[in-house]
């Protein structure tokens, strides 16, 4: 009988393991993320890639155009090199991009944790449907998220591992109780004979023999040592039980970081959307007009230039909604869960 302490050494043993088996899906879970965040970057340079050989296709018309024009005597040279260099610039953002999904691409190997060399067929989810706002209620999130976060589980568990060293140690100070006993049983037996007899004698012996020892230990005098031993202990808990409390902090912030800024890339999608829309008819009016000899280059390079950013602007605002949707599983530890967070 030791007042607890080898049971506190137990539940010390056991809580340690448990935060090391709940690292271990925190790796998993922060590995996922970074997949998915490299795969939704992925998709966006795609995307701008794609956005880019469409301006390229776009300003070779006008500058088509902008040629004919000139054939036909109602253009001016200007007008032609103005569309060339428009022509230029889109072939150097197409090469920019083209540069930019290569370089996406092997980080995105390079989080999956594959050689950089590989080959993969990767599914484009830019046309992925996004919701206008996210649903659930913010407070209930962090609340329920609090309690599945790996690093938050990890950081109770090392507390309560803590918590049973300060056991540990206050049983250091008290005394111990031993008691053991013996129980056993002897035999033994031997046999006489002689070669010039024709009988042998036999004999056998049993002795039962029991032993029992009580023993009592009693600190006197170490110097301090139990008591400085009792200190750190308590200091260790108290600095798990402060870390335990910056980790809920911090996910929390980090939930409602990416809550938020989720809810504004879906309103920005939305908005982007419905931009892009205008902007494409806006353009391919101002390119007819343009052509038929009704407007001016200026008014359509400006449409055009309108369209791309509406356009880029919604790839991003695509991407960051995907990518913040995947940070809020990861901060609220849902990931490698059944259960997903609302989305």
């Amino acid at each position: 009988f030791d007042f607890g302490g080898r049971a506190a050494t137990v539940e010390a043993a056991n809580q340690a393991s448990i935060a090391a088996n709940v690292g271990f899906n925190g790796t998993h879970q922060k590995l996922i993320w970074d997949v998915s965040r490299a795969f939704h970057r992925y998709t966006a340079a795609r995307a701008q890639l794609a956005i880019a050989r469409q301006t390229l296709a776009n300003t070779k018309a006008l500058r088509e155009a902008a040629e004919a024009r000139l054939a036909r005597g109602i253009g001016t040279s200007i007008e032609v090199a103005q569309a060339r260099q428009q022509v230029a610039q889109a072939e150097l953002a197409l090469t920019q991009s083209t540069g930019s999904v290569r370089d996406v691409y092997r980080s995105l190997l390079e989080a999956m944790g594959v050689a950089p060399t590989l080959e993969i067929a990767v599914e484009d989810v830019g046309d992925r449907p996004l919701p206008k706002a996210p649903s659930g209620d913010l407070d209930r999130l962090v609340e329920a998220s609090l309690q599945r976060r790996p690093d938050v589980q990890a950081a109770f568990a090392r507390l309560k591992a803590d918590r049973a060293g300060i056991d540990k140690a206050r049983s250091d100070l008290l005394p111990k109780v031993g008691l053991t006993g013996t129980l056993a049983r002897d035999y033994g037996s031997y046999t006489l004979s002689d070669s010039r007899l024709s009988t042998t004698a036999q004999h056998s012996s049993g002795a039962t023999n029991a032993g029992m020892l009580l023993g009592v230990t009693i600190p006197v005098y170490d110097g301090g040592l139990r008591d400085a031993q009792l200190k750190a202990a308590e200091s260790r808990a108290a600095a798990a039980e402060q870390e335990l409390a910056k980790l809920q902090n911090e996910a929390a912030k980090e939930i409602v970081v990416a809550y938020d800024t989720l809810r504004t890339s879906l309103s920005a999608h939305a908005a982007a959307s419905e931009l892009v829309a205008a902007s494409t008819v806006t353009a391919k009016a101002a390119r007819e007009y343009y052509r038929n000899g009704m407007g001016s280059l200026s008014d359509a390079t400006a449409a055009e230039t309108a369209l791309l950013q509406a356009r880029i602007a919604k790839a991003k605002a695509h991407a960051d909604a995907l990518i913040s949707a995947s940070t809020i599983a990861f901060a609220t530890g849902t990931l490698t869960n059944r259960l997903s967070p609302p989305h």
